[in-house]
């Protein structure tokens, strides 16, 4: 493989932009459309006119003003930040606590939920920050233990939280492998029901992996369209019962006992059923399971294995809420979602288990009346200053709907299809006669939307859109990297870091929680954000035709990074990426996106098409002044690496347990009152550009000798395209353990003892960066690296770090 230099016709990227804000305005994906135009090929559009720049920063919409500034810029009567005061609450299990929270923390009769253990604070502190961009105050964290919600709480952000005791009687005990994952799954409904009991409030019920984006409660109150709803959901695939995501959940005005309260209640009697009764649905000595006996004697079914065996089930609880869901919306029980043990239909046999499953509906039965009711916006005539708008707008519906119809439960309790004696429950209309006092429905796309984007007309987040248009209300539920995704579009607050920085360790030491950052690298958090350095120039985001090249370059890049920013105090941002290479694909001419499932909806992938393979991704998102690659690159934008959060995945491509941070660490730092940039060009400093570098000659030029950019909280470090990446070498003894610190368990791999150099970047990939020519698959293992390194250099090798 050859090097590779940037085409000489130069990317139509004005184009790009115009075609993202009609992609907007049209808000339409064709389901059969094929159109991949790569943004590296010059012959896929005319040459871009020079005269005329992108939009900068202002073309790519930021999700809110931040702190104070959302106070004085809210308006309406939904505005909480700054009139309630933070509070902390005990277990809701004891009587009357749950009360008090309610009322300490509600406003204008609205309350915001969310729930995580210790490990999911990141999370949930990242949701109420958005919250409170917005101008929402009133929210309330339910953590699963008093000491996790006590560290909230005795926070710089004084998150208001309680926590609970709660374990179904047992059935989700976190002694057991799965219960705590689950019993955090089930705690929302439980708990949901309850605040329906105390009929003062309506709720909404967040998922940590949610940020919200704009105040929600002008959709959510429209009278004619959600305002008469009582249980608005969202929705994956399609507008459908069995298709209903429990990320959010709005409940308003539902009663105690009436279809939604029930329905609540169902999705945790299910459960309790299953754990209280584990012989009639799991095989026990190779006997049959009774839940099974009659499908698999009909070969509908057949137990895996010769046994109908527990396992572990992803999101149980979402599939249970969706057959209860299911069962309101038909007035008859219905399992068809949630398998509770192993099981395999037989082929060619669907249809008879829908049959029984539902009580006797056919396949074509069951989907009609699980469907929600499409509500169509308003016709437009020419003329009208919106037809345009609404002739091309991607959701053709306001919301859909249905009146919720749940049947009494079959005697002797338990799931359709079987009652927990072994004998036929009943399963005909049992719940035609029940009042439809309660609806269930669901807004349009343009309210919430998900990462992976499934829903008709929905704007998926892997596209890049939501970097110019994001919803009200954000999902990453389908993301590879959330936080990653999350970060590239500024929805990251990098408070969270500050605040789990300064949490309690574990008593191995561990951090309790991890967010953005790695565990080492919180350290730099613990008084507030950190000093950081980056890179700047053509060298930071090297052009590379070849998708492996690329990903080998951007973690070398960071490796050495790393390892310069340990010798100054700083933390490392990471490189952004060009977004013209040539394997970036584009989506129907205008955005680019990753996912991990080719469905209906052309799905093309950033990295290669939907490569399942690398693991690798990138989103779009805005990046502060300097750093967009050169020209034809639309300056004030750029893509963002994500990688798969597993950490196998990771050290494949070599960013596995690298210190350092997101590159909007920059723009965090900058957005703050008398935040000071300097710009240091490496040519100008009189250090070489390859071969090697002497660490305290690096922390003189780039320190002392040059107080402004000591002291700028963003130092900037500016190369060319043929910068060499010399090694880092003679290591003060503090150097070195700075080094250590921020690296952890690599140290000994990167930095053995008895060396006095630092092989910073493993030489095999610094070749990659210059010639462009992919390095052995050896080079990507640090051991081999350092090894490489050694022998190269023997003397410098035996002579002891020590000072």
């Amino acid at each position: 493989m050859g090097a590779y230099v940037r085409p000489a016709v130069a990317v139509p990227l004005t184009l790009w932009f115009a075609a993202l804000s009609l992609f907007l305005t049209a808000q339409h994906i064709s389901p059969t459309s094929d159109a991949r135009v790569r943004l590296g090929d010059e012959r896929a559009r005319p040459p871009l006119d020079p005269r005329h720049e992108p939009p900068a920063a202002a073309a790519v919409a930021t999700s809110a003003v931040r702190g104070a500034a959302a106070a004085r810029r809210c308006e309406g009567r939904f505005c909480s930040v700054g009139k309630l005061a933070p509070y902390r609450a005990g277990d809701f299990e004891r009587p009357g606590e749950l009360e008090r929270a309610v009322r300490a923390r509600s406003w204008e009769g609205e309350l915001v939920l969310s729930y995580a253990n210790a490990g999911g604070s990141a999370w949930v502190a990242n949701l109420a920050f958005s919250l409170r961009d917005v101008g929402i105050e009133h929210f309330l964290l339910l953590m699963m233990s008093d000491g996790a919600c006590a560290n909230l709480f005795a926070s710089a952000a004084a998150l208001s939280c309680g926590w609970s005791s709660w374990d179904m009687g047992g059935c989700k005990s976190e002694a057991e492998s799965t219960g705590a994952t689950e019993r955090m799954w089930f705690i929302r409904h439980h708990y949901l029901a309850r605040i329906i009991e105390l009929g003062t409030v309506n709720v909404m019920a967040l998922d940590g992996d949610v940020t919200v984006n704009a105040m929600p409660y002008a959709l959510l109150h429209e009278p004619g369209r959600l305002g008469d709803v009582h249980a608005v959901v969202s929705l994956d695939n399609a507008p459908s019962a069995l298709n209903v995501n429990n990320g959010f959940l709005y409940l308003r005005r539902c009663a105690p006992g009436g279809q939604v309260h029930r329905a609540l209640l169902e999705i945790l009697q299910r459960e309790r059923d299953v754990c209280a009764n584990a012989s009639a649905f799991f095989s026990a000595d190779g006997r049959v399971a009774a839940y099974w006996r009659e499908t698999d004697a009909r070969g509908i079914t057949m137990a895996e294995g010769g046994r109908h065996m527990p396992r572990f089930v992803s999101a149980k609880d979402q599939k249970i809420y969706q057959d209860v869901l299911a069962s309101a919306c038909c007035a008859r029980h219905i399992a068809l979602r949630y398998e509770p043990s192993s099981v395999r239909v037989t082929k060619g046999r669907w249809a008879d288990f829908v049959r029984h499953f539902t009580g006797g509906l056919s396949v074509d039965e069951m989907l009609g009346c699980v469907a929600l009711t499409p509500h169509p916006l308003r016709p437009f005539e020419r003329g009208d200053p919106d037809f345009f708008e609404a002739k091309h707008r991607i959701a053709r519906f306001s919301h859909w709907s249905k009146a919720l119809r749940l049947p009494a439960r079959p005697p002797g309790g338990g799931i359709v299809g079987l009652d927990l004696r072994g004998s036929p429950a009943r399963a005909a209309a049992d719940g035609a006669g029940e009042a439809a006092g309660e609806v269930l429905g669901a807004p349009n796309t343009s309210f919430i939307a998900s990462w992976h984007g499934t829903t008709e007309g929905e704007i998926p987040g892997w596209t890049g859109l939501w970097a110019m248009a994001p919803p009200q209300v954000a999902h990453f539920v389908g993301g590879m990297d959330k936080v990653g995704a999350m970060l590239s579009l500024g929805w990251w607050r990098h408070e969270v870091e500050v605040l789990l920085a300064g949490l309690p360790r574990a008593p191995d030491g561990s951090p309790v929680a991890v967010g953005a950052v790695d565990g080492p690298t919180q350290r730099h958090f613990r008084d507030g954000l950190p000093r950081a350095l980056a890179l700047g120039g053509a060298g930071a985001a090297a052009w590379h035709a070849d998708l492996a090249v690329s990903v080998r370059a951007q973690g070398a890049r960071r490796l050495w990074l790393a390892a310069v920013a340990s010798a100054l105090g700083r933390v490392a941002v990471e490189p952004v990426t060009d977004c013209t290479q040539p394997w970036i694909v584009r989506l129907n001419n205008s955005a680019f996106g990753y996912s991990r499932r080719n469905q209906r909806v052309p799905r093309l992938g950033i990295f290669q098409e939907v490569d399942e393979r690398s693991r690798v991704g990138a989103t779009l998102g805005e990046c502060a002044r300097g750093f967009s690659p050169p020209h034809p690159h639309p300056q004030g934008v750029c893509c963002f690496a994500l990688f798969d959060v597993r950490a196998k995945a990771r050290a494949r491509h070599g960013v596995h347990g690298l210190p350092g941070a997101h590159h909007r660490l920059v723009d965090a730092l900058l957005a703050r009152p008398g935040a000071t940039r300097a710009d240091v060009e490496w040519a100008a400093t009189g250090l070489p550009v390859r071969g090697e570098v002497d660490a305290e000659a690096l922390v003189e030029r780039l320190g002392a000798a040059d107080a402004r950019a000591a002291r700028a909280h963003v130092l900037v470090l500016r190369v060319d395209e043929h910068f060499g990446w010399p090694l880092l070498a003679r290591l003060s003894r503090g150097t070195r353990e700075s080094f250590c610190a921020d690296l952890g368990e690599r140290c000994a791999q990167l930095a053995p003892n008895g060396a006095r150099l630092l092989p910073a970047m493993p030489p095999a990939l610094a070749q990659a960066l210059v010639t462009g020519r992919a390095p052995a698959a050896g080079a990507l293992n640090p051991a081999s690296s350092v090894a490489e390194w050694a022998a190269a250099h023997p003397q410098a090798a035996s002579v002891s770090s020590a000072h």
